[in-house]
This record gives C-alpha cells, structure tokens and sequence, in this order.
C-alpha cells in the first residue's frame, strides 16, 4: 500500500510540475487562443475520432468504462462516457450497482518528439442512476425484524466525477495502452485501458 501511494504521488507531482511551467497569464492566453482555434472552421477539420475502453478498480467501486469522442488537438480530446459501476457497501454489507454516463476531457502532455510515452490527465462527470442494490436489508438478530441498511433506492439518480492522471504507451499507430490512479466520486483506485 505504501509503494502504491508513494507511485500515485509521484505521478501528481509529475503531472503538476509540468502543468505549472508556464506563467498563469501567460497560460491563461494561450489557453482561449488554443480553444478558440480548435472549435473555428480550419480546427474542426483536425479533429479526430478518440475511443477508450478501461476498467476502474479501487476501494468500495469497481467496473468498466467506455468513453467516445473526438481529439481536438495534439494535447486534448473531449469525449462522451458511458460506465457501470459496481459499490460495496461494507457498513451493511451490500452492493449497489449502477450505469453512469457524462462528459470527459483529456489533457496530454508529450514527453518526446516520438510521442511513445506520454502522460495525460483525465477529468470526467456525470451522474450514475442505482439500478439494483443487493443487502439494502437485514434481519436483526435480537428481534428477527428486517432493518434497511442501506439509504440509497434503485431508481436514485448520483453525481459521479474523478480525476485520472497517467500514463499513456503508444503501441502501434494510434493504438496505445494507459494506465494511472483513479481519484473519484466512491473509488480511490486505479485504472487501466486501451485507445484508440
């Protein structure tokens, strides 16, 4: 566990590091000037389709998620995300499941020319809609009458988000495998995938 938090802390520092080269104004600038080329007339004709397929795993959530979308430029892409999530409930103990769904936007910073490795910063949100819970109830032993455990209700509609940070390994063309920590809304965890 130790070497686990010491690897996700030195992948922030990295990441923060890097983000942090240049002045605030200065970023800031180049920022809306960036954005504001990417979405005129010659910007959308750069755009290119970004897929990824990646599994979170952590304490408590779990499961996998899709995302679909375009890449903007060489250092960002926005996409659409669609996910099921598995939450133990370890006070009841119990399950809840879930499918989520939101918005993505990816961050890329290329360490080389050759653009093999890079490292990225994913940032989702959304929200997750409860479409099963296992061990909402349980019988208590003293009085044989059943107690609900668990708060939330199928049908329950939550807010999901998270922050990604990694490292991207292109493997062939636009084929690449990633993988980093994952900071989120029930899931302190990693995640690891494939995109192209």
């Amino acid at each position: 566990m130790k070497r686990i938090l010491i690897a996700i802390t030195f992948l922030i520092l990295i990441t923060a590091s890097a983000f942090a080269q240049e002045t605030m104004a200065e970023y800031i600038s180049g920022w809306a000037n960036e954005w504001k080329y990417a979405f005129s007339k010659e910007g959308v004709k750069q755009w290119k389709p970004e897929f990824t397929v990646r599994y979170n795993t952590g304490f408590y959530t779990s499961g996998p998620m899709l995302t679909g979308g375009v890449r903007i430029d060489e250092k960002r892409s926005l996409s659409l995300f669609v996910c099921q999530g598995d939450t133990y409930i370890d006070a009841a103990p119990g399950d809840l499941h879930s499918i989520c769904a939101g918005l993505h936007f990816r961050k890329i910073l290329h360490t080389s020319k050759s653009r093999r490795f890079t490292f990225y910063s994913d940032i989702y949100a959304g929200a997750a809609r409860i479409y099963k819970i296992s061990g909402k109830y349980h019988k208590n032993t003293a009085t044989g009458e059943l107690q609900e455990v668990i708060d939330e209700n199928v049908g329950d509609v939550l807010f999901v988000g998270g922050w990604q940070p990694g490292v991207k390994i292109r493997c062939y063309r636009n084929m690449n495998l990633f993988f980093g920590p994952t900071i989120a809304t029930g899931c302190i965890g990693l995640h690891f995938g494939i995109g192209f």
